[in-house]
């Protein structure tokens, strides 16, 4: 008995030191682990990592010291840091400690709801101390919170940009002092899903606070690239990111195009062959100054990328492919067909293979020089349906800082149908409303500014506030595309007023009253143009148009016996005319574009008045620009056949005709003031 318990004893004493040299093991194994993944990241700025320091930069004018487009970032940052983190418990302010502050372009407070810590935690994010930052590709640092700040080089609209932690575009880098840097990014360091959730509740978008409608639509297709090459059912994605990621130049473009298309949910664990175009070969197809870049249409570079693809039992090394004999053919994800060929050299359909790089997991890259399936029919083709994504020729004529506006002037003074928008768009000083891009402009036509008599309003009319506003009602923030027009839907104009859209079972689309008689006129990439054939808040302008009408009859107030030879002209000596008066008057109203008092005088010409008038034509004539408001107007007539005076008196509304018998006020209404 008792050696049996001894031997029970001793058993249990050599499971208890397996057990713990097991343990043991394990947490040696788990150090050196965390060992060597902190040996893996190196960051630049470790020797204050952990240290509680904050920049002393109360001395200094952020705003001031950098230039005016970035001046407001730089100003509300250097608030928000004064209200909730200067003088904050914990920290030490020092002063001979490089910082660099990461500035956002815009700070959304409100998603904050006023919680300090919250604010002060995104702030403390955008710091990065002990370092001026270089803004290097692979550059990685540490910021207050001690989250890492990572630097990479990525692909920003075709166009090669440097990012921070994957998220946020580097705008510039403005060193301040010797201690103090400022980095200005587009968005921010931290995820807030405040900002990406928030909705409107009214049906009722407020484009200029969203980017929704900045860029054209496209179809709605999940992303999965990113979810799925992290996880462990998609190493194939994750060993070609990986790939991708530390190649240093050359595949910048494909892995940004590679990072935003949807091709990892067509991967699984097979083997692949992989053919990647430098990004000279991508560079080929990009516009020298303007006009159509193909891979700016998502659906079409998707389907370029699938046919870069190709699932294979056993892939083709470059090895082998050097000795074979005869053409290799594979099908691609996209369903095209590849050739492989060794003679002259390596190269699949035709396109030669620059180099050969083999992955794990069976995945065997092809760096190419040219894209494959992409041709100048192709390109033509597909030009033809995506005009929007055509980016324009920049115009220093007529408004340099209005682009949209400009091209969308220019296309309509092509169109006959348009003469009076044109007039318009010329008279009214609109262009600081409508600066830059992505606007959309419901353009009303000839027809539409005729029936409420708009084509008689004076240019000083169409430039007061009241013209100005009823033009910019038809402007919209944000390119709006016919699928976009929803039913019921308001959309707030530049203008401040909102339109509803009215779309019937017939596909027929209303803006108000107004109906689209032609839909998506593109402006290039800046913005889209509908024709519409009614007017857009005309009331505006119903006064006005009123006092013209009235002007516009007014010969039915004046005596029958008036006429012939009784003509009103702005010239001392009159061409004749048989004109009858209704003309005449018509003339008369049409000049009248200006606020200026009229007067009118008897024509009796003398040679002095003959020579101050020539005089003054030749003071004309060497004037290149009189405005109308820098000379008075005035009519001189000629009342040869009739008795007939004018009496013009201080304050009246409209000259009074005078004759024997009777007399007859002209309403000329607010446009023509007595001046004695």
């Amino acid at each position: 008995m008792a050696s049996s318990a001894r031997r029970k004893v001793a058993a249990r004493l050599r499971i208890s030191l397996v057990i713990m040299f097991f343990l043991g093991a394990q947490l040696t194994a788990i150090v050196q682990a965390s060992e060597d993944e902190l040996s893996v990241v190196s960051y630049i700025n470790r020797e204050v990592s952990g240290k509680k320091i904050l920049p002393d930069f109360a001395s200094i004018q952020l705003g001031e010291s950098v230039p005016e487009q970035y001046r407001a970032a730089a100003n509300r940052f250097a608030r928000l840091w004064k209200e909730h983190v200067t003088g904050i418990k914990g920290y030490d302010t020092v002063k001979d400690v490089p910082f660099t502050l990461i500035v956002p372009d815009k700070i959304d407070e409100t998603v904050f709801g006023g919680n300090k810590p919250k604010i002060r935690e995104f702030l403390l994010e955008h710091v990065v101390p002990g370092a001026l930052v270089e803004v290097k590709d692979q550059n990685t640092y540490l910021n207050l919170n001690q989250h890492p700040v990572h630097v990479n080089l990525s692909c920003f609209d075709m166009l090669m940009a440097y990012e921070i932690n994957q998220s946020a575009k580097v705008l510039t880098k403005r060193n301040i002092t010797e201690h103090l840097s400022l980095v200005f990014i587009v968005g921010n360091l931290t995820e807030s899903d405040v900002q990406s959730s928030a909705t409107n509740k009214f049906n009722k978008r407020n484009i200029q606070e969203t980017n929704r409608y900045n860029e054209p639509q496209r179809l709605e297709m999940k992303n999965t690239t990113k979810e799925l090459a992290s996880s462990k059912e998609n190493r194939i994605g994750q060993h070609l990111m990986n790939f991708l990621a530390g190649m240093k130049s050359g595949t910048k473009v494909f892995q940004h195009f590679f990072s935003s298309s949807n091709l990892s949910n067509l991967m699984d664990d097979s083997s692949y062959m992989v053919f990647i175009p430098s990004d000279t070969a991508f560079q080929r197809w990009h516009p020298i100054d303007w006009g159509f870049y193909p891979f700016s249409v998502q659906e079409f570079t998707e389907m370029v990328l699938r046919n870069h693809f190709v699932r294979t039992k056993q892939p083709l090394r470059m090895a082998d492919l050097r000795v074979i004999h005869g053409d290799q053919r594979y099908k691609t994800l996209g369903g095209e067909y590849i050739v492989l060929k060794n003679k002259p050299s390596p190269n699949v359909n035709n396109v030669t293979i620059l180099s050969d790089y083999t992955l794990s997991n069976g995945i065997e890259v092809f760096i190419l020089s040219e894209v494959l399936f992409v041709s100048e029919a192709v390109v033509s083709r597909l030009h033809q349906m995506h005009k929007d994504k055509e980016t324009p020729p920049l115009l220093a004529f007529p408004w340099f800082g209005a682009q949209f506006l400009s091209h969308s002037f220019l296309a309509l003074e092509r169109d006959t149908r348009f003469t009076q928008i044109t007039r318009f768009l010329n008279t009214a000083e609109i262009a600081q409303f409508i600066s830059g891009s992505n606007y959309t402009f419901f353009v009303p036509t000839d027809e539409a500014f005729e029936r409420y008599s708009f084509d008689l309003l004076p240019d000083n009319v169409l430039a007061s506030e009241k013209g100005i506003k009823m033009l910019l009602n038809h402007f919209v923030r944000g390119r709006l595309y016919d699928r976009d027009l929803k039913d019921g839907e308001l959309i707030d104009t530049i203008g401040g007023m909102p339109v509803k859209i009215q779309r019937s079972f017939e596909n027929t689309v209303r803006v108000n009253s107004a109906r689209i008689v032609e839909s998506e006129v593109f402006v290039y990439n800046l913005g889209t143009m509908f024709y519409v054939d009614d007017v857009l808040y005309p009331d505006l302008l119903k006064e006005e148009v009123k006092a013209i009408t009235d002007l516009k009859n007014v010969d039915k107030n004046v005596p029958d016996s008036i006429g012939g030879s009784d003509v009103y002209t702005t010239e001392q000596n009159p061409p004749l005319t048989d004109r009858p008066t209704t003309t005449t008057f018509r003339s008369l109203y049409g000049l009248l574009t200006t606020n200026a008092d009229v007067e009118l005088v008897p024509l009796e010409v003398t040679e002095s008045s003959k020579r101050n008038s020539d005089e003054d034509s030749s003071q004309l004539q060497d004037d290149e620009i009189i405005t109308p408001k820098a000379l008075p107007l005035r009519y001189f007539y000629n009342p040869k056949k009739v008795d007939f005076d004018v009496v013009t008196l201080r304050g009246a509304a409209a000259p009074i005709f005078k004759r024997q018998d009777r007399q007859v006020q002209i309403p000329f209404g607010p446009f023509l003031q007595s001046e004695d």
